[in-house]
């Protein structure tokens, strides 16, 4: 089974995020990463989790991110995903559109 998150900011939102606040994030909500960016994304690797996190990057600010859960992992990571990102004031949709 795959799942993904759509993660944006709101429209009219000035876009100051660093990946770096993001990490700090997880960090706090108790789920390391680390970021990995390379060729084909800006990934941020969740420690323990095969579920991928991709940061969209523009001049340094991130501007988006997509997460892609799979079936190896326990569905709660989906809303600990959310929770980080709405505790940082951004907003969460899954892949049919409803907002988390």
């Amino acid at each position: 089974m795959a799942y993904e998150l759509i993660i944006y900011q709101a429209e009219g939102t000035p876009q100051t995020t660093k990946a770096q606040t993001i990490v700090d994030a997880f960090e706090n909500a108790g789920l390391p990463c680390v970021e990995q960016p390379d060729d084909f994304g800006h990934w941020l690797i969740l420690e323990g989790f095969e579920s991928a996190l991709d940061l969209t990057i523009r001049d340094s600010i991130v501007t988006g991110a997509g997460f892609r859960y799979t079936s190896e992992d326990d569905e709660a990571i989906i809303q600990k995903v959310a929770v980080v990102f709405k505790s940082i004031g951004w907003l969460v949709s899954d892949d049919e559109g409803m907002t988390l």
